[in-house]
């Protein structure tokens, strides 16, 4: 039924923690914004909501072939975890939230964002996951 992705930079453990990285991105003009502007408008743009409530493979599949840039990782100082994060619509238009499609369930790599300073939890993550990133010293609202 539900196919997985996996992050095939391999830069995160978790494809679904690499989606929320990508969703802290968007409002900061990453390199890749124009390359996903044009798979927007190729993919998301023709789908028919109501019809269909699987996700767009080549938007899941452009997400897990993406590799993030230092210059962008660099960017991230926060990261919101919630399901009505923007990027979520971008690959399963009609998600309505009530299952655990998009959970995350480890932020191996965070490393990777050296100025990252604080998470917001408001959902997609059991608390506990965050552990690692609280005794690093980043603060979890």
């Amino acid at each position: 039924m539900k196919k997985t992705y996996k992050d095939e930079t391999e830069m995160f453990e978790d494809y679904n923690f690499k989606l929320a990285i990508i969703d802290a991105l968007l409002e900061k003009q990453p390199s890749f914004m124009d390359e996903l502007e044009s798979m927007k408008k190729k993919h998301c743009d023709k789908f028919e909501l109501y019809k269909d409530i699987s996700p767009i493979e080549e938007m899941a599949q452009y997400f897990a072939e993406l590799k993030l840039e230092r210059n962008d990782l660099d960017k991230i100082t926060e990261i919101c975890f919630d399901g009505g994060n923007e990027i979520y619509f971008y690959i399963c238009p009609d998600w309505d939230g009530e299952n655990d499609y998009f959970e995350i369930k480890s932020v191996d790599g965070y490393k990777n964002l050296k100025n990252l300073i604080s998470i917001t939890h408001i959902s997609m993550i059991e608390e506990a996951i965050l552990q690692p990133m609280k005794i690093d010293g980043i603060e979890v609202f």
